[in-house]
């Protein structure tokens, strides 16, 4: 079970015994309880637990408190750890005794909830759904059925956007949505760069020109922080609004520094496209490392059958540097030093050292030597593709392996004519010796812009919360999007049936393979993207060499970094 996966069920067993102990006289407070509960929380947030604070979530008086804590140390549930070198003070830790038995009190729960309640079939297992999915709506989700009261006819709703699968289908049904929305909308598609010019020039703008904008996950650290978007909490408090069917990457994704700033409408995880018709030639299993990449390039490698063994998003720019910082998290770690979180990385707070950039390390000169090897077997136009040129090759059977965000996979999976249509087994990002398999999540969010008068706020609320429901997310996926931010979406049959790919997503957010942390979403990511699309393309090229390229991308991004304050 993942990490978020027994947060949720933390909240559910104290939500239930919350209407037992405080809104009915069924049952007293239980302080072993609240302090067990207490401990693991703060244990998987990563947050320090103390002893006063153990004793105030207990909810007792204090020193009951403290004698049921003294009991769970001396039980060996807990233990004390020095906090300072007088040996004064200290911190509370949960032992690994009662993380065994947590986890196997949660494994157990998710067991009778999900037999009670028939979200697994006969052979199926507790892994089968996520707990706190919306499990128990209907399988099969409706046509989008208008809203009760509209907008208003007597506007225009401006809806700024990429030239992406789900908003190409919101800009081609516009008619469709006029109708179920009651009002007349406009949708706005720019490519990714413009997009973001266009987020930012709205911003100097007396008012705002849209009601809605779509915003590059990484983005949201700059637009949260620069006062670009505004922040939903106070209006999903207000709403009564539970995000719990929304996969948690894609959902925290949207969030910086505790606040949420958006609502996943398209969010899409890169992974490893394989030819399994090439694979199958030549005796091959799919790759799982990045070693089994590399051979795997090596044996498929056909230049001269006009075939490569892969073909990689080299190209200068914003393309090379994803690829960089997205190969260093298969090697295990992100391009800032970031604080760990059990397995993970924390993106919920970035300050002060979080800033300072990790390219001087083991893994940030593996992750480039591996890049560099694979130029060997990789397709001669690698070093000048963006995403859109490398899907292209891919999709045309020019290459047998390529890495690719899942939402592109349209151009095969829908396209009868390509050479790769039916011959794909998707896998997630290979990792590196020693870590941990990791799929960078991606894609969009609806967010709303800042300083709207209340009247355009509330509409635009009305919008974003409706674009994103499970039947509308229903209604992207069989008009060609490939993507799911919600359990219930990728659980109806029709979804599934469009692309084995929606369930392959699924499985992978349920295991924590799906994460943020590879791409932090802080405000100088534009431009660290920068400095490192020009230091590793040159490396590539082999215009200069590992080290030099390494060493001047770290002190290029320490500059920026001492230059707008961080640390």
């Amino acid at each position: 079970m993942t990490r978020e996966e027994l947060l949720r069920i933390l909240t559910f067993v104290d939500s239930n015994r919350d209407i037992s102990e405080k809104r009915t006289q069924l049952a007293t407070v239980d302080p072993r309880w609240n302090i067990i509960s207490y401990a693991m929380r703060r244990h998987l947030e990563g947050k320090l637990l103390t002893v006063t604070s153990a004793a105030m979530a207990a909810d007792v008086p204090y020193g009951t408190a403290v004698r049921r804590i003294t009991e769970l140390i001396e039980q060996g549930f807990l233990h004390k750890r020095p906090r300072s070198k007088s040996g004064k003070s200290f911190s509370l830790h949960p032992t690994r005794k009662l993380i065994a038995e947590f986890e196997s009190f949660a494994m157990q729960l998710k067991a009778m909830v999900g037999n009670t309640f028939g979200f697994t079939d006969g052979d199926g297992e507790i892994g089968d759904f996520y707990f706190g999915g919306y499990y128990m709506a209907s399988r099969i989700l409706p046509y989008p059925n208008a809203m009760r009261t509209g907008v208003g006819v007597d506007r225009t709703f401006r809806i700024l956007s990429p030239i992406d699968p789900t908003f190409k289908t919101l800009s081609q049904f516009s008619s469709n949505l006029d109708e179920l929305c009651g009002t007349n909308i406009e949708i706005v598609n720019l490519p990714l760069d413009e997009l973001h010019g266009e987020i930012m020039a709205n911003a100097r703008r007396p008012a705002s020109k849209y009601d809605l904008m779509a915003v590059d996950l990484p983005w949201i650290g700059q637009l949260a922080t620069e006062g670009v978007v505004e922040p939903l909490d106070e209006i999903m408090r207000a709403e009564r609004y539970n995000p719990s069917d929304f996969h948690n990457a894609a959902f925290r994704g949207s969030s910086w520094n505790g606040q949420q700033y958006g609502l996943p409408i398209q969010p899409t995880a890169e992974l490893l496209f394989c030819r399994s018709d090439l694979f199958a030639e030549a005796g091959l299993d799919i790759p799982r490392t990045t070693e089994d990449v590399l051979f795997a390039a090596r044996v498929l490698h056909r230049s001269g059958f006009d075939i490569s063994g892969i073909v990689m998003n080299y190209g200068r720019g914003t393309p090379v540097a994803h690829t960089f910082i997205q190969t260093l998290a298969d090697f295990g770690q992100p391009v800032l030093d970031l604080n760990r979180l059990g397995t993970e990385f924390d993106v919920s707070t970035i300050e002060k050292e979080n800033f300072r950039p990790r390219l001087l390390t083991e893994a940030a000169r593996n992750a480039a030597e591996f890049l560099m090897e694979l130029t060997e077997f990789a397709h001669k136009e690698s070093l000048v593709c963006n995403w859109d040129r490398r899907i292209g090759i891919f999709s045309n059977g020019q290459a047998a392996m390529t890495y690719g965000w899942h939402i592109r996979a349209a151009a095969f999976e829908l396209n009868e004519k390509s050479a790769a249509h039916g011959k794909v087994v998707f896998a997630p990002h290979p990792h590196g010796p020693g870590a941990r398999t990791v799929s960078p999540i991606g894609g969009f969010s609806l967010a709303m812009p800042a300083g709207l008068d209340p009247d355009r706020k509330k509409a635009s609320w009305k919008v974003m919360e409706y674009l994103t429901r499970p039947e509308m997310l229903k209604w992207y996926v069989l008009n060609g999007n490939l993507t799911s931010p919600r359990f219930s979406t990728s659980a109806d049959p029709e979804v599934q049936a469009s692309s084995p790919l929606i369930g392959e997503i699924d499985v992978m957010e349920r295991r924590g393979e799906l994460q943020t942390w590879p791409r932090p979403p802080v405000p100088e990511f534009s431009d660290l993207l920068s400095i490192l699309g020009d230091e590793i393309h040159m490396m590539l090229q082999g215009a200069q060499s590992i080290d030099d390229a390494l060493a001047s991308s770290q002190n290029r991004i320490d500059a920026l970094m001492r230059e707008r304050g961080r640390y």
